[in-house]
């Protein structure tokens, strides 16, 4: 059993030698080109080509299918110019936050922290949770054109004030997907750039409101149907 044990470690830890030894080749092959022509990629970094797109997001809030707006405003968070939308899902009145990059050196860092800082909220049940995406665009003829799908993990989690107790999900959006981490942008991002791409993302935070430190389990479902569409609208009207 101990022999097994520690085949299955080796095996686990060579694989992730051999994944950073990948990702390793294909930094160098894309940064060799650059250092031998005198033309630093990180110093002239290709724009953000939906930039006009996150903006007008911000300005206009985001239309989303079966989510009536009923208010929209920018509000200004720890410095970060945030989008705050409250919308009707059946009979209750949800909030969500987005923050979207002001220009090209612009990347996801702490930007939950800004949300904990305008609640002041306490927090527990923490978990990470997943959830695919099928976006279906309709071509000239009459049949249907599936794209790629967006596979998202987000953060899941009990924020309660003394006034109010949420179902809390958060993750960075980005065409074909997500995840809280910042690290998880940025390696995609980076592997974009060796084509001279860039990867647009914008920071979702979801404020499910719910009765006075209920369990927040019940209420899942919910919060993946409106993660859902706001990715939905946000890869129809920002991620073009």
């Amino acid at each position: 059993m101990m022999i097994y044990r520690l085949k299955r470690i080796q095996k686990y830890q060579l694989s992730r030698v051999l994944l950073a030894v990948f990702l390793l080749i294909i930094l160098v092959v894309g940064i060799l080109p650059d250092y031998i022509t005198g033309k630093w990629s990180w110093k002239n970094i290709p724009q953000i080509t939906n930039l006009k797109y996150l903006r007008k997001i911000r300005e206009d809030g985001l239309t989303i299918s079966d989510l009536p707006t009923i208010s929209h405003k920018k509000i200004l968070i720890a410095n970060h110019k945030w989008l705050a939308q409250i919308v009707k899902n059946d009979t209750k009145a949800v909030v969500f936050f987005l923050l979207t990059p002001n220009g090209p050196k612009d990347k996801p860092q702490v930007e939950w922290m800004d949300i904990s800082g305008l609640y002041r909220w306490n927090t527990d049940s923490q978990k990470r949770v997943k959830f695919t995406l099928k976006i279906i665009e309709n071509s000239n003829e009459t049949t249907d054109l599936e794209k790629q799908d967006s596979y998202i993990e987000a953060r899941f989690f009990r924020g309660w004030t003394t006034e109010q107790t949420y179902a809390v999900m958060q993750w960075y959006a980005w065409p074909g997907g997500g995840s809280p981490e910042p690290g998880d942008w940025f390696w995609a991002d980076r592997l974009a750039m060796l084509s001279k791409k860039r990867v647009p993302w914008v920071a979702v935070s979801i404020m499910f409101p719910i009765e006075p430190l209920e369990e927040i389990d019940p209420y899942l479902p919910q919060l993946i149907s409106i993660g859902k569409k706001i990715q939905a609208s946000l890869t129809t009207a920002a991620f073009k």
